[in-house]
């Protein structure tokens, strides 16, 4: 899991912060001549402790959080911001409270990010049928306006609901891609793709591609909550995530506790 740890690190910071592994079999280590570096990679590693990292064909993915509990069968507390903020109709409509706390969570999450700085434009996955609040298109827009990103938009045509679906993997995302389209606007800019619930991750990479066709040089994905299901990259204890990390967290000449 170390190994995992340090690419997202990698990724994540500037590449003027070194990076590297420890002398002990679990430490990681960062460096840099930046007092400020170092606050930024103990935000991010906060980040690590409470969220949920995805390896898939993103530049990177992230969830706010697990979904549910597979061993007790039982919603998490954000599962549960999104399960009462999405709208389902009139049967189920969105409560605005819970779009409220879920928006300010993730604007909190946002902003602890270091990615955040260098994306320029926000996008969200478009949802499968009307409705009258549509949830990452909401949380999208709420970003734009806060940390000052440009919105623009993916759009499908005749793309069913993901839940159920039998034809995932490689042939299900080709799929989707192909109804899935982005604005040319996102040509040669970093995007942050914003989306509810990722559960195989089919979607959330048919809007990674369209956005790459369309130009974009840099995809950074950010989901509500990410099921316990198909998560590559994450350990097989996912139901305990995030309880791993680093058995030490050094930062040279700094005054920032280990961690």
């Amino acid at each position: 899991m170390r190994d995992h740890f340090l690419l997202q690190l990698k990724r994540n910071l500037p590449a003027t912060i070194e990076v590297r592994p420890d002398d002990q079999p679990t430490g990681i280590v960062i460096e840099s001549e930046r007092p400020e570096h170092f606050q930024m990679a103990h935000a991010f590693v906060e980040l690590l402790r409470v969220s949920v990292t995805i390896d898939d064909e993103a530049t990177v993915s992230h969830a706010l959080g697990l979904h549910w509990f597979a061993d007790i069968e039982e919603l998490s507390a954000i599962g549960d911001l999104v399960r009462r903020g999405k709208d389902y109709g009139s049967t189920s409509p969105s409560e605005s409270r819970a779009v409220e706390q879920l928006t300010q969570v993730g604007l909190h999450w946002l902003s602890l990010h270091p990615m955040t700085d260098s994306v320029e434009v926000v996008a969200a996955i478009p949802g499968t049928q009307p409705k009258s609040l549509d949830l990452p298109a909401e949380i999208a827009q709420t970003v734009c306006k806060k940390f000052g990103k440009q919105r623009v938009w993916l759009r499908t045509r005749n793309q069913r609901p993901q839940k159920g679906r039998s034809n995932s993997g490689a042939s299900g995302i080709k799929s989707l891609s192909a109804l899935m389209h982005a604005d040319r606007s996102v040509f040669g800019r970093r995007v942050l793709l914003i989306d509810d619930l990722y559960r195989s991750g089919d979607t959330m990479m048919a809007g990674v591609r369209a956005l790459r066709r369309a130009g974009a040089v840099a995809v950074y994905c950010l989901a509500l909550t990410k099921t316990a299901r198909d998560c590559n990259g994450l350990p097989a204890s996912v139901d305990n995530w995030p309880d791993w990390l680093p058995e030490t967290f050094s930062i040279s000449d700094n005054d920032l506790p280990s961690l």
